[in-house]
């Protein structure tokens, strides 16, 4: 749904550009090269104005490194074109032609890892990563979570089948949950209807398990149950809280940034009970490409393997 919902907009997008510059033209303000170009940069900023705005929204800009000091200014502006260049190679690349797939690295009996995308996008997010994990030696698989828009439990029996299915193909009893963002909101509602027999380990990038504020710009079931509860609403969030125990909070690893720029407050992504790792500077989709947090994945990944 994902994949063909950005190739339907890149075309609208495309059109779009092509009827500014021919206006531009005719109307003799520009030459056809320069009418394009003026046109492709036109549709960066409205982008690059998106994202920003988001770190406006999400009060990122204001949150102080790991040792409390301010943020260098140069080093979070080359994360802002990070995340930027992400996203862009996100809604151009990766998401048009995305789709679920399972890389067999030859580990057959060893845990392997089946990867769930966050809100708004799809299988084709893991990409880059599976590269390192095939590289790795890591079997591994990535599904869609569809519906689209549809309730968090909703996600619930796709993930169980991608389970049993990684879990046949692969040798393996149980496997890990690697999760960016709200997929590690979908692993829990899973968790919660299925158990923890299956999993070795979850590991979240990322994901606002107390809600995000930025949430109520959502639209869709799913982005409703990922606002923030309070005592007066818990909501579903706070409904899922309430039915998770110690062994199960054990299982999971969150890997977060403290610079998050969709997760708001940043501080939502620590779960109680769970392990926790912080990065500074990473935005939100970046924490799915930066080398760095590609490296600690692989860590945790080998750790649950190792202490089988």
């Amino acid at each position: 749904m994902i994949a063909s919902l950005t190739r339907a907009m890149i075309a609208l997008q495309l059109l779009m550009l092509s009827g500014l510059a021919i206006a531009m033209v005719r109307l003799g303000w520009l030459g056809w090269w320069s009418a394009l170009m003026a046109s492709a940069t036109l549709l960066l900023s409205v982008r690059a104005a998106i994202i920003f705005n988001n770190y406006l929204l999400s009060g990122a800009l204001r949150q102080r490194m790991h040792d409390g000091s301010q943020v260098p200014l140069p080093q979070l502006a080359a994360r802002v074109l990070q995340e930027f260049w992400w996203s862009m190679m996100c809604w151009f690349r990766l998401f048009p032609v995305g789709r679920p797939f399972f890389e067999a690295a030859g580990d057959y009996g060893n845990l392997p890892v089946l990867m769930l995308h966050g809100y708004g996008a799809n299988s084709g997010f893991w990409r880059p990563l599976s590269r390192r994990l095939r590289q790795a030696g890591v079997s591994h698989a990535a599904i869609d979570l569809e519906p689209v828009l549809g309730g968090l439990d909703d996600y619930a029996p796709l993930i169980a089948q991608a389970v049993d299915r990684l879990c046949r193909d692969c040798g393996s009893e149980r496997v890990i949950l690697l999760c960016h963002s709200m997929g590690g909101l979908a692993a829990r509602a899973w968790l919660r209807a299925c158990g923890t027999d299956r999993v070795a380990c979850v590991i979240t990038l990322g994901t606002p398990h107390y809600g995000s504020e930025l949430a109520s710009y959502g639209v869709g079931i799913n982005a409703r149950q990922m606002r923030p509860p309070s005592a007066d609403a818990p909501g579903w969030l706070g409904e899922l809280d309430a039915a998770e125990d110690a062994a199960l909070r054990a299982l999971f690893v969150s890997v977060y940034s403290r610079h998050d720029n969709i997760v708001s407050p940043q501080g939502s992504s620590v779960l109680p009970g769970a392990r926790h790792i912080a990065f500074d500077l990473i935005g939100h989709v970046a924490l799915g490409f930066d080398p760095e947090v590609h490296e600690q994945v692989l860590a945790e990944i080998i750790s649950a393997r190792q202490s089988r």
